[in-house]
């Protein structure tokens, strides 16, 4: 058995075979008491349509070969492919195809959602391990917290155009109350003639850090309003508002998706479009660029 073989294997069959059977089942979300420690209260979720785990009690998660790395305690994957192949031994191969479901966010399950001042010294420590200074997170981010199957979490949260947040922690990365773009004014009555573009609002926190440093190798010395995406999916969203300026700055990830946006946005907008990715060509963002981890 290969990687790729092994990961078509269907996670909740592969539990069943291995001793493990749901306590709790919600549409596509499997919960189970965990396989991996002790535990009285289900808190490993399988999430049936991707095809992946997670344990809130470890911080953990990913694919079966991710899972077999924790229950058989190695990280060589040869070891876990062997084991995950002599246990599925006997089991028809469609049995343990993946499932085609209906796509079953998490955040359809969270409850009591509350938005706070961004105060917790978890998530402002988070923040400085990313190398953003509390004062620019709490200028532009406020905290959010939630209940999901009756335990409590909390996460940094950026809003978006239409009410909704992204959200963020060491440990999960999400979208609550919809999907949408942010757009931050220089002034709110005033459209500057320069927007920079950000796929993700901590590549736009590290720019506030950049600009705060002087470093105007990487950032323009000009008032400029800024549209953060909080996905390339919204690339049709972003084109309306970025119409209304006379120079567009795109600071996107080097990376294929991020490079392709760009080009696409040039090929709409021609000469008012400049790519500052060369400027961090060396970095997949502009975060990894302040904390200079380079690819």
């Amino acid at each position: 058995m290969n990687i790729k073989e092994a990961k078509q294997i269907r996670l909740v069959e592969y539990l069943r075979i291995i001793g493990h059977s749901p306590v709790n089942a919600r549409g596509c979300q499997y919960w189970y008491l965990s396989p991996l420690r002790e535990e009285r209260t289900p808190s490993f979720k399988v999430n049936d349509n991707l095809n992946e785990w997670y344990d809130f009690g470890l911080s953990a998660g990913g694919d079966i070969i991710e899972l077999g790395k924790h229950l058989y305690r190695t990280g060589n994957v040869s070891v876990v492919l062997l084991r995950i192949s002599e246990n599925a031994i006997g089991v028809p191969f469609q049995q343990l195809q993946s499932r085609s479901v209906r796509p079953c966010p998490i955040e359809e399950e969270m409850e009591n959602v509350e938005v706070r001042e961004l105060s917790h010294h978890a998530l402002l420590s988070y923040l400085r391990s990313r190398y953003i200074s509390e004062n620019i997170g709490r200028l532009y981010c406020t905290e959010i917290h939630y209940e999901l199957r009756k335990r409590h979490y909390f996460a940094i949260a950026f809003e978006n155009k239409t009410g909704g947040y992204e959200v963020r922690n060491p440990y999960y990365k999400g979208c609550i109350k919809g999907k949408d773009i942010s757009v931050i004014k220089y002034n709110k009555d005033i459209i500057q003639n320069h927007v920079c573009v950000f796929e993700g609002f901590m590549d736009f926190l590290s720019y506030q850090e950049l600009h705060r440093k002087g470093n105007y190798h990487v950032c323009i010395d000009s008032p400029t309003d800024f549209l953060v995406m909080n996905s390339v999916s919204n690339l049709k969203k972003c084109l309306v508002e970025l119409e209304r300026y006379t120079a567009i700055h795109c600071y996107l990830d080097n990376d294929l998706a991020g490079r392709k946006t760009a080009e696409t946005i040039a090929g709409l907008y021609g000469e008012k479009v400049i790519d500052h990715s060369e400027s961090y060509y060396n970095y997949k963002d502009l975060n990894d660029y302040l904390r200079d981890k380079r690819r």
